[in-house]
């Protein structure tokens, strides 16, 4: 008999069995696109699998208002707990702020069922500096004090940090994951022009730090002797999208920095076929985030690509990848120079199709999601 498995979400989220087959790639959410792939690796690994979400049949625009009020969380969800027993575990992704609704089903979820795992993922963490605005500050005073409970309930944390303790309750550190087959590159290069091209592809919020770039590309320029013609390919639309177009329309460099939006499918798959870089967050900082594992990340290195991270990694804690490289975890415009230099070292030593195939072998071995689920199941196997 299939032991089974409860995944709880909360806001908009929902599981869609036919998120990857969605012909209209700009309506695909990608948190859903993540519960997903993390609900179908846990009926891999041979669980029936069950989704819940007690915001999903509630009016979201009252409950926007509400749930700011100091005393107000969801009382009552439309959930039969008396089936709880019948679970091994469950999967909990955390709201975008923890409440009281929260708390109070996991307390009567321990009364039916104390033995059950429970484990909840923070997928950002620390995460207060992320809301802004006085809005938000309702929310944040409710989370702080309402995840001080969070210990009595849930026996494991799932992190992306690398942090051994959250909220009093110990952690499992993953790696964020990837489909590696959908993702990886799907043309190797045989050879590199006098050109180096990299990408960067995000939601453009500040903490992605890309103006870093653009002024890193300024200096770049500044110097006739640059080694190397470098662009900068940034897909994606965000807050940030219209400032940088004003920093690259200020320096000069529309022939260097393309800015070229909301890009998807075959379209973004050509512009990571010109790319031999990859550029991950230069902005975590900011937000207070002193160590990442991004997706976007592991999509890089699913497409081959060499790796450029302003914030601490995974990677920096593997010796055997070196296809890597780690700037200051501040402001300074990023040193181009010295990126274009050690690449053109990488180049020297193997050519651009062995240093692909490399990398993307890494990342099947380590980002796969049915590899960097495993220490969830490993839990679950020890302690049911």
């Amino acid at each position: 008999m299939k032991r089974k498995g409860l995944f709880i979400a909360f806001d908009d989220l929902t599981y869609n069995p036919n998120i990857i087959n969605d012909t209209n790639p700009s309506g695909i959410n990608g948190l859903e696109k993540k519960i997903f792939y993390q609900f179908n690796t846990f009926e891999e690994y041979g669980f029936e699998m069950s989704f819940y979400n007690p915001c999903l049949n509630r009016n979201s625009s009252i409950e926007k208002f509400t749930r700011r009020l100091p005393f107000h969380f969801l009382t009552k969800w439309d959930f039969d707990f008396n089936t709880i027993r019948n679970f091994s575990f469950i999967y909990i992704r955390k709201a975008w702020f923890m409440d009281g609704d929260l708390i109070l089903a996991l307390k009567k979820i321990r009364k039916i069922s104390p033995n059950i795992t429970i484990f909840l993922e923070i997928p950002t963490y620390p995460y207060d500096h992320e809301g802004k605005g006085v809005k938000m500050l309702p929310l944040k005073i409710k989370d702080k004090f309402w995840r001080k409970h969070l210990f009595k309930y849930v026996d494991r944390i799932v992190t992306y940090s690398d942090d051994d303790n959250i909220f009093n309750v110990p952690t499992i550190r993953l790696s964020n994951a990837i489909d590696y087959e959908l993702v990886k590159r799907k043309n190797i290069l045989n050879n590199v022009s006098d050109t180096f091209n990299i990408i960067a592809v995000s939601s453009l919020y500040y903490w992605h730090g890309y103006d870093r770039a653009i002024e890193g590309l300024k200096n770049y320029y500044a110097n006739t002797q640059h080694i190397k013609e470098l662009n900068l390919y940034i897909v994606g639309t965000g807050p940030e999208f219209d400032r940088y177009k004003e920093l690259i329309e200020k320096y000069g460099l529309e022939n260097h920095v393309f800015l070229t939006g909301y890009k998807s499918g075959d379209d973004l798959e050509k512009i990571y076929d010109k790319c031999i870089i990859g550029l991950d967050s230069m902005g975590r900082h900011r937000s207070g985030v002193l160590f990442n594992s991004s997706l976007k990340g592991k999509e890089y290195c699913a497409k081959g690509l060499m790796i450029v991270s302003g914030v601490k990694t995974e990677l920096d804690l593997d010796s055997n990848f070196q296809y890597y490289m780690r700037v200051p975890a501040d402001d300074t415009p990023l040193d181009f120079t010295k990126i274009a230099n050690q690449v053109q070292k990488y180049l020297s030593c193997n050519n651009i199709s062995d240093i692909q195939t490399k990398i993307m072998e890494y990342s099947k071995d380590n980002f796969d999601y049915s590899v960097a689920l495993k220490p969830i199941l490993n839990y679950i196997n020890n302690h049911n």
